[in-house]
């Protein structure tokens, strides 16, 4: 018999019944006990429970013994009787280095056998055996196809081949840009493919073959390019389907703090939320849900790009007035942990809009960034709808511009009215900016279409159109304008305090008899 280095012999000895077979054997990598785990290119510890007299014998000792499974007889480590002491009860440890494992394996994924025992007083227990495979090959550099034709924000799929060395891979890692790396297996031949979403119009991808036990082998990087898709003018669809989703501020409505995109489902209804602000806001060390409680989130072409972004508003509070943009990349996952700011604040009188509402392109200006309207105070002392038209570059506003439009009771009391709005396609292309405008005090319910800004004057043109009146009269809602139900009509979500969520779809606006119909569409609490 072939003795590893550290094994004395010793006299052979019966087993005796009164040194019980070790307990609970395992590994660390852990491994089946019965077989059929691999492991690949690494160390391995042996442990099991050691049970036995506490007197009447001498100390107790564990005795483990690696074999392969073709050769029991060669021993490939292990530990003499009386090498490795151990207290009654305790676990008994035993670690093999990787080398020795490697070289027992002579390059081959290899099947081992390794055992543990009792020893006192020279007699020994029953083994306690077990069984695992272990893998010391590396495969070459896959062969990968670079993108063609690649759409930022769009699936792109890659095809993944063996290495031309020959060797078979069981599967591959991918990294896109700076992602977590994924693992997705090869077929028998050694292919794979792998779907993703460009992010950006410059992006890196790096492939790496893997062995049957995890090995990391050969890798492939390459660098591709994506163009941009057409601009997304759907208000609020952030994960690209053509449907608006709901997005909301939580800390309230029954969620945690973040920020929650429930996907549209294109008649209404939402479906399951998920926070898009697990990354924060940037004003940390680390990313802090409880930044976003008491904003507001709105929806938009903020950046300028092809995608829908998050323009979060700060109305109180110690940021009073900051705006903060988060882009948007059409996958509908998280956002980025920041982005550019600005502030919508009065530069001499200091103060800023208690509400703030996407306005698309309202002031004329065509900057590509969408403008804000928001109620704020003015020089009277009293408030008004006002003008924050877009910059040239993201997150830039100009000097607020109040406008003369007064309320639909025809005066300057804006603080009594709920304001939220959305863009609806525009004939002969580009879209149209529509306001729905709610007297939470009386119910009463208008929506102005086509708004237009004359920078100059500060006047506002719309078509008025009254919806409703006693309409959800003194409820305490959020309300989202979006057309929710994709037929070409602004509607509304609202969302109460549980987190319950309403679509009210509106017809009839054409006709001169618009009409409401409220639909349960889900809860964002769950």
């Amino acid at each position: 018999m072939l003795l590893a280095a550290g094994l004395i012999a010793q006299p052979a000895a019966a087993a005796t019944a009164d040194l019980p077979a070790p307990a609970l054997p395992s590994t660390s990598p852990s491994t089946a006990c019965a077989g059929g785990t691999m492991l690949g290119d690494t160390s391995v510890t042996f442990s099991a429970r050691i049970d036995g007299p506490t007197s009447g014998l001498d100390a107790l000792s564990a005795e483990f013994r690696i074999t392969t499974a073709a050769h029991d007889e060669d021993v490939v480590a292990g530990t003499g009787p009386g090498q490795l002491s151990v207290q009654a009860g305790q676990q008994a440890r035993y670690a093999v280095p990787r080398d020795v494992l490697f070289a027992a394996a002579g390059g081959r994924i290899t099947d081992f056998v390794w055992k543990v025992r009792t020893v006192a007083s020279g007699q020994h227990s029953a083994w306690s055996t077990c069984r695992f495979s272990f893998d010391p090959t590396r495969q070459g550099a896959p062969v990968v196809a670079a993108p063609t034709g690649a759409v930022i924000g769009r699936p792109v799929t890659v095809a993944v081949a063996p290495p031309a060395d020959g060797t078979v891979p069981a599967g591959y890692r991918f990294q896109l840009n700076e992602a977590p790396w994924v693992d997705v297996p090869a077929d028998a031949a050694g292919r794979a493919s792998f779907t993703f979403t460009a992010p950006r119009d410059v992006d890196t991808l790096s492939v790496t073959s893997l062995s049957p036990g995890g090995n990391q082998g050969g890798r492939t990087t390459l660098s591709f390019t994506a163009t941009a898709p057409p601009p997304n003018l759907t208000t609020g669809d952030l994960d690209g389907d053509g449907r608006p989703d709901l997005v909301t501020i939580g800390g309230r409505s029954g969620l945690p703090s973040g920020l929650w995109s429930a996907p549209g489902l294109g008649d209404g209804r939402v479906g399951t939320a998920h926070d898009i602000g697990v990354n924060g806001t940037g004003f940390g060390t680390e990313p802090d849900a409880g930044d976003f409680d008491g904003t507001i989130a709105l929806t938009g072409r903020f950046t300028g790009s092809s995608f829908q972004d998050v323009l979060v508003y700060w109305p109180t509070g110690p940021r009073a007035g900051l705006a903060l943009v988060l882009a948007g990349n059409g996958s509908g996952g998280p956002l980025p942990g920041s982005g550019a700011r600005g502030y919508l604040t009065d530069w001499f009188g200091g103060s800023a809009p208690s509400q703030v509402v996407e306005a698309g392109n309202v002031s004329g200006r065509g900057t590509g960034h969408a403008d804000l309207l928001g109620i704020a105070p003015d020089d009277s002392g009293a408030a008004s709808l006002t003008l924050y038209a877009s910059g040239w570059t993201t997150g830039t506003y100009d000097y607020p511009r109040p406008l003369t439009a007064l309320t639909p009771d025809g005066d300057r009391n804006w603080n009594d009215w709920t304001i939220a709005s959305t863009e609806l396609p525009a004939p002969g292309g580009g879209t149209g900016t529509a306001l729905y405008l709610w007297k939470k005090s009386t119910g009463e319910l208008d929506l102005w279409k086509d708004l237009a800004v004359d920078p100059g004057s500060g006047a506002l043109s719309y078509r008025a159109f009254p919806v409703a009146t006693g309409w959800n009269t003194g409820a305490d809602l959020t309300l989202r304008a979006a057309d929710v139900d994709t037929d070409g009509t602004p509607d509304l979500w609202t969302v109460d305090g549980t987190g319950r969520v309403t679509a009210h779809l509106v017809t009839g606006l054409d006709s001169g008899a618009p009409a409401v119909t409220a639909r349960d569409a889900g809860n964002l609490a769950g």
